[in-house]
């Protein structure tokens, strides 16, 4: 018979257990976090509805609307994405959101969230966040991440697919019109290697120049400058206000309506009287706006602080290539990424400009920084990332096995961004097109651009060295 003291120890010891258990049922039901979305396995979107919708298009229909004013302003890439928690709808040319979902805890107002690459096993977010939501960013096309969420003791996450579907839009905090040229399917079914190359607008604004204030030319005693502009200023405004009264006997070609205009396709006259009226008014008020030229100034950065910290850190961009001109780069000794990325500075052609010496010799300079694999990841980039750069992508993509429809949707996926009707085919696009077709005729636009970088001087050993950097 068990004595007082074995009892005493038996009831201590299912005491613990009882105990212990209930403190681990409810270890238990405290450890997991329960997700909302995206489901287990889910594929994921990484564009929006507004963006697929354009580029479904037939390549005929997509021309067509391209100069459509009305279309370009509100179809394009409309509506922007209004991501849940956010106040102001996202810009049409950005990604769309990936949105990681929980249920909350009670007490517990933040959790620490992370995204893992499964393939690479890298990760790609690692970031605290309040509430029990989290939008995710710069995911590649076709991949699949890991995600896990942790928060009060707890944790939970889950798995799920990118959407393989090109092109892959990319967020740089700061910089519009930025995309990967990565994430198709190139030459021999393999796919172009994302992560490795990105082209955008310009990392900082061109060059402008600085003009004289008022207070400045009256302490250097410009009374005569003062006088001239203050009748301009007021010349300009009687001009707009008898506009107002009348819009028939308005000048369409005012230099400053055309520029207007071609930014705000659609939009109606008496729109940009009221503006421009608004602004004379204050320039009266001012004494004019003197046009006395100081010099030029070195444009502002778009990625100081927090902007190029996350594009360095997230990218990890090593190389900036700069296609602008002298004047457009006026003061500028390095990229605004800082001086970890290497600065290219080639003054670049466009479109039936690729052709000629300059396009060709720029062309030559550009390519030769991506036969060295040390350079890589790059961003090449003009101002709008339109362009200079879109000629540029044209020839490198098409080296990569792109063909004649996707080299288009490539080129035309900028109107995201840029809604004026002159930025078109027949202006531009086209002339880019029927240059190489006319100087190095060849039955595919890959071979054609083999030619082409074949008279630059290149050998076709350096066009498979690019190709094997960038093909998977």
């Amino acid at each position: 018979m068990p004595t007082n003291k074995g009892k005493f120890t038996m009831t201590y010891r299912i005491m613990i257990a009882v105990a212990a258990g209930t403190m681990l049922g409810a270890w238990a039901n405290a450890a997991e976090i329960e997700t909302i979305e995206p489901a287990e396995g889910a594929v994921v979107p990484l564009l929006t509805d507004a963006q697929k919708a354009y580029l479904d298009m037939p390549n005929d229909l997509r021309r067509e609307k391209f100069v459509d004013a009305k279309f370009r302003k509100n179809e394009i890439g409309h509506p922007a994405e209004q991501v849940p928690g956010e106040k102001k709808a996202r810009a049409t040319y950005w990604p769309k959101t990936v949105r990681l979902a929980w249920k909350p805890i009670d007490g517990v107002d933040e959790y620490k969230v992370t995204v893992k690459d499964a393939k690479r096993g890298t990760t790609v977010v690692d970031q605290t966040v309040k509430g029990a939501s989290a939008n995710i960013d710069n995911l590649e096309i076709a991949a699949e991440y890991t995600w896990t969420v942790s928060g009060g003791g707890a944790t939970g996450g889950g798995k799920f697919k990118t959407e393989d579907r090109a092109p892959r839009l990319v967020r740089f905090p700061g910089v519009p019109n930025v995309r990967d040229i990565g994430g198709w399917i190139g030459l021999d079914g393999k796919r172009v290697r994302q992560g490795m190359v990105f082209r955008s607008a310009g990392l900082n604004n061109n060059a402008s120049m600085a003009y004289y204030s008022v207070d400045e030319l009256r302490e250097m005693g410009k009374d005569k400058e003062l006088k001239e502009a203050a009748e301009v200023a007021k010349k300009r405004l009687d001009q707009l206000l008898a506009w107002q009264a009348d819009p028939k006997t308005m000048d369409l070609k005012d230099e400053e309506y055309v520029d207007w205009a071609n930014r705000h396709p659609g939009e109606p006259v008496a729109n940009f009287l009221s503006s421009r009226v608004h602004r004379a008014k204050k320039a009266v008020k001012a004494g004019g706006s003197p046009k006395v030229e100081k010099g030029l100034k070195t444009g502002r950065s778009r990625v100081e602080g927090e902007n190029g910290e996350y594009i360095r850190t997230r990218f990890g961009i090593k190389t900036d290539i700069d296609l602008r001109s002298d004047r457009e780069c006026f003061g500028m000794t390095g990229s605004p990424l800082g001086p970890t990325v290497k600065w290219f500075h080639f003054s670049s052609s466009a479109y039936g400009g690729m052709q000629g010496s300059g396009g060709k010799e720029a062309f030559a300079k550009v390519f030769r920084v991506f036969l060295d694999e040390k350079n890589y990841p790059i961003d090449f980039h003009c101002i709008a990332g339109a362009d200079r750069t879109g000629s540029a992508a044209y020839i490198l993509c098409g080296l990569l096995g792109a063909d004649e429809d996707r080299l288009a949707r490539d080129w035309e996926t900028t109107a995201f961004c840029s809604h004026g009707v002159d930025f078109c085919h027949e202006q531009r696009y086209d002339k880019l097109v029927n240059g190489f077709k006319k100087n190095f005729p060849a039955d595919t636009v890959s071979e054609r651009l083999e030619k082409y970088v074949l008279s630059l001087g290149f050998t076709e050993e350096d066009i498979a060295k690019f190709r094997g950097i960038m093909l998977e």
